[in-house]
């Protein structure tokens, strides 16, 4: 049975137009749990491998948080923890920063806490990364149990073609350039998260999904076990695909779990897909 990779970004205690809600995520939660076995990552890259049994005709699931976002500490943190659940954070390691642990959310200022994901973005820009994870911050979800820290590469901005700086060179760029940088981005997310955790990632999650050949070769040569996109589908027992889709959690329940029953099982995800294109070339 297949192994269905779930994607987070942000959690926040109450509504909000960039985030699942907590008691969202907590429906969802209930709902994976009692549909799939929900594996740690480790678990995981022992089934993507193919280098265990695990029990037949079980569907098996992943949780995955993007970016490093500080509400995933203070909110998705203790949910983990009260189901004895195991996520994988895919962080982006050129969000770090140095500042104490920040223990409880009222102690930091809402407009932080809550901030857009743009106006986020921007400030961060300008050097001011307070929404996104401190070093202590990560070490502390490392500790807690419930987080295995991969990585999400060092720089996270789009080039000039409008595609992430880290899945293929900007205008100009040559090849042998950007093998250069994108060695230096990765090697640096590497070196952050082992120094935080004592532990190098094993899992890649390539920022907006966007990757190439020499993008997924350059991330193998650097020792990744496992690569993923944001393409809607599952992953199979001994998947020898370089690259492998993920399932975004939809915020509204409708969508979730019709996305849930269909990109959860290969064969149907496998005729959305022709339906999907079959339409595209009708409407060209």
């Amino acid at each position: 049975m297949p192994l269905t990779v779930f994607t987070y970004h942000r959690i926040q205690p109450k509504p909000h137009p960039d985030a699942l809600d907590a008691e969202t995520f907590e429906r969802q939660l209930d709902f994976i749990q009692k549909k799939f076995s929900v594996l740690t990552p480790d678990d995981a890259l022992a089934y993507i491998a193919g280098t265990r049994k695990f029990p037949a005709n079980t569907r098996f699931a992943m949780l995955s948080f993007d970016d490093g976002w500080l509400d995933n500490w203070f909110f998705a943190t203790p949910i983990l923890k009260r189901r004895g659940l195991k996520a994988a954070l895919a962080l982006s390691a050129g969000f770090l920063h140095d500042a104490p642990l920040r223990e409880r959310p009222e102690d930091v200022p809402a407009e932080i806490v809550e901030r857009r994901n743009l106006d986020a973005e921007e400030i961060a820009l300008k050097g001011d990364t307070r929404c996104y994870l401190s070093r202590a911050e990560v070490k502390a979800m490392h500790d807690s149990g419930c987080w295995s820290i991969e990585a999400h590469g060092t720089r996270h901005a789009k080039n000039d073609r409008g595609i992430s700086s880290v899945a293929a060179p900007a205008t100009g760029v040559s090849p042998k350039d950007f093998e250069k940088f994108l060695r230096a981005d990765l090697e640096n997310c590497i070196r952050e998260i082992t120094t935080i955790t004592g532990r190098a990632p094993k899992m890649l999650f390539w920022p907006w999904g966007h990757y190439s050949d020499e993008s997924v070769r350059i991330a193998k040569s650097l020792g990744f076990n496992a690569q993923f996109t944001t393409a809607k589908g599952s992953c199979g027992f001994g998947d020898s695909r370089d690259v492998l889709p993920r399932l975004n959690a939809a915020a509204k329940w409708e969508k979730f779990t019709r996305n849930v029953f269909i990109f959860s099982r290969p064969l149907l995800t496998k005729l959305h897909d022709l339906l999907a294109h079959t339409e595209t070339l009708r409407k060209s």
